[in-house]
């Protein structure tokens, strides 16, 4: 009986034991209640940077993030610009749909994206990341972000007929859509360090 009553005691404690031993941390951010504005010093002048986080699956915006640099006067500014490099700021633009005849031009055969069906917006696919492998050694900013928005709009009706494409399609799509995104954030790595050097 000694021994139940011990053991039941053991029971009943173990847990508060356990309880006492762990620590629950909560981390609390504040945000400051009042934006602060600063003023450029002497010799130089302000400029925005943007950074953009794109979906995968998608190609959209998931998350722009807004920053404000020093930079000596006479800089130019643009409203896409990164760390001061002109060049790379026409391919952080963010990407529009383009029109079917920047899309036929690109993809070298006439398309009309929003009559594309799953067969036909594979085939576009398939042209679009050949083309992209076959000449972006040789592509400027602005080649860039006309891939971009050629990959938008057909992003755009991909979301449109989603539904009817089987796995094995979409997951070529996403292969293809990831493609394009990493080669493009090689380009403008690549440019930021050469610019650097």
């Amino acid at each position: 009986m000694k021994n139940s009553c011990l053991l039941a005691l053991l029971l009943l404690a173990s847990p508060f034991a356990a309880l006492a031993q762990t620590k629950s941390t909560t981390t609390t951010t504040t945000k400051p209640s009042s934006t602060t504005t600063t003023t450029a010093p002497a010799g130089t002048q302000q400029q925005i940077e943007v950074t953009e986080d794109l979906d995968p699956e998608t190609g959209k915006v998931i998350r722009r993030t807004t920053r404000t640099i020093n930079v000596p006067v006479g800089t130019t500014t643009s409203p896409a610009s990164t760390a001061g490099s002109s060049s790379s700021s026409t391919m952080d633009a963010p990407a529009t749909a383009a029109t079917d005849a920047q899309v036929s031009t690109f993809l070298r055969k006439k398309t009309t994206v929003s009559t594309l069906t799953t067969t036909g917006l594979l085939a576009a696919y398939d042209l679009f990341t050949e083309r992209v492998r076959n000449d972006r050694q040789n592509w400027k900013p602005a080649d860039w972000a006309t891939a971009a928005n050629i990959m938008s709009s057909l992003n755009d009706r991909y979301q449109q007929l989603r539904g009817s494409f089987s796995l094995d399609d979409k997951l070529t799509i996403r292969s293809q859509q990831g493609e394009f995104q990493a080669l493009r954030t090689a380009k403008q790595i690549s440019t930021q360090v050469s610019d650097k050097l």
